[in-house]
């Protein structure tokens, strides 16, 4: 098997070692990088040869057949040059893609060359692959110009290694910064869908299983964490009582404790469910009408439904955490404050690219805990959030890492290649 790098160069693949062809592939990124840039210049082009005018009409979502969209929204978004209506079909041909995938690439070079400058720098650069970027132009699509710019200033520094996860956050931030109103009427759209649904599968249909049934629910938030928490310290009862059915089965058990429990029925067990739910709100946004606080993991919410949700739990105010605590234990296992600390330092799991959430992650000893070792080896500059994969990618010595004093992380790969892990993404060492 032949290829040809990017000085055109003939290579027999079969007779690469290991790092000839990690280093060829990395070649492949960057042409591929080149290739994705020129694509969307031309789209960019082709939409400054066919502006809109009276006579042609101008492109619309509606040539996509978004009949839910309004029709005579333009492709861009705002701030962006009208283009003429059916300008799509000659570049789809010339690209051999299909008319709705041409219309989405030209509405994509306008948006970033319009309303996202600082993205589109770095694709011009080669710094950020076309289709990440074209991601956040199409997450910001439908914001206000003011909104869009925010974002742009949010990512750009990352934008080389964040994923959905951070695009979505930093969309729903403008949201709340920015359109305040519509995340309020969100919220009382998304209320008018709330329903619970019993569904009994039809005798002889292949879901019709004998004496098992469906429960769909869908509700405020706060309420239904609420209820699976209790249902999964239900289902650990039944464990600790001796049933050895899988977690999930456990889980629909506990439902039938639950309604027991709710009868006045005796059922085992005395543990009560806790649900935590992380607030954050800024002391001065509580006298503003349209004010939004953000709960981890489930982003922004108006301070009327964080409200209601204080209203109805038992709501505890933590004390504002030191991050620069440096206390350390000789325990294996962190205080609470300190595994606090870790998590609001570090929001996800610190191996490059991966964005689990830090809460849902293992915190990891980057010196490996010596039981025989010396006091003090659990302390905050000691310890990191990993993934329970990455952990065990780790631990089984495939990666090394270590951390800096200014918070960034080195991994070194098997193969010897360096990996900086930052707060604004990934950045390749070589």
């Amino acid at each position: 098997m032949i290829e040809t790098d990017s000085a055109a160069f003939p290579i027999r693949v079969d007779d690469l070692d290991a790092d000839w062809l990690l280093a060829l592939a990395e070649d492949a990124e960057v042409q591929s990088r080149q290739a994705e840039r020129r694509t969307l210049r031309y789209a960019y082009q082709w939409c400054v040869l066919n502006p809109a005018t009276e006579d042609t009409g101008r492109a619309t979502w509606y040539e996509l057949g978004r009949e839910a969209l309004d029709c005579d929204e333009a492709i861009g978004g705002e701030g962006t040059p009208l283009v003429a209506a059916f300008a799509a079909e000659q570049l789809g041909a010339a690209l051999r893609v299909s008319t709705s995938t041409a219309l989405q690439l030209m509405a994509d070079a306008l948006n970033l060359r319009h309303r996202l400058p600082r993205i589109w720098a770095k694709v011009e650069a080669l710094d950020v692959p076309a289709w990440r970027a074209q991601r956040v132009a199409r997450a910001t699509a439908g914001l206000s110009r003011e909104a869009a710019a925010y974002v742009d200033r949010r990512l750009v520094g990352r934008i080389s290694s964040c994923g959905a996860v951070t695009i979505d956050r930093a969309v729903e931030e403008a949201k709340a910064r920015f359109e305040p109103e519509e995340v309020a009427d969100a919220q009382a759209r998304a209320r008018a869908n709330w329903h619970v649904r019993l569904t009994h599968p039809a005798a002889g249909s292949p879901e019709g299983w004998a004496g098992t049934s469906w429960l769909e629910a869908a509700g405020d938030t706060l309420d239904l964490t609420r209820f699976h928490d209790l249902v999964c310290a239900v289902a650990e009862q039944l464990e600790a009582g001796g049933d050895v059915d899988d977690l999930e089965i456990r889980k629909a058990k506990a439902l039938g404790v639950i309604a027991d429990r709710a009868q006045g029925i005796e059922s085992p067990g005395k543990r009560q469910a806790r649900t935590r739910l992380y607030l954050h709100v800024n002391a001065e946004d509580l006298d503003t009408d349209v004010a939004v606080g953000t709960a981890e993991r489930l982003g922004p919410a108006t301070l009327a439904r964080i409200g209601e949700w204080l209203g109805r739990s038992r709501a505890t105010i933590l004390p504002v955490l030191d991050l620069q605590r440096s206390d350390a234990v000789d325990e294996h296992d962190p205080p609470e404050w300190m595994r606090e600390l870790v998590v609001l330092r570090d929001r996800h799991c610190v191996f490059p690219w991966c964005e689990r959430d830090s809460r849902a992650c293992d915190l990891d000893h980057i010196e490996p805990f010596d039981e025989e070792g010396p006091p003090g080896q659990t302390r905050p500059d000691n310890l990191a959030p990993l993934c329970r994969r990455h952990h065990r990618c780790k631990t089984s010595g495939r990666w090394r890492y270590r951390g800096h004093d200014d918070g960034s992380y080195t991994w070194r790969s098997p193969t010897g290649r360096s990996y900086r892990v930052t707060s604004s993404g990934t950045l390749v060492r070589g």
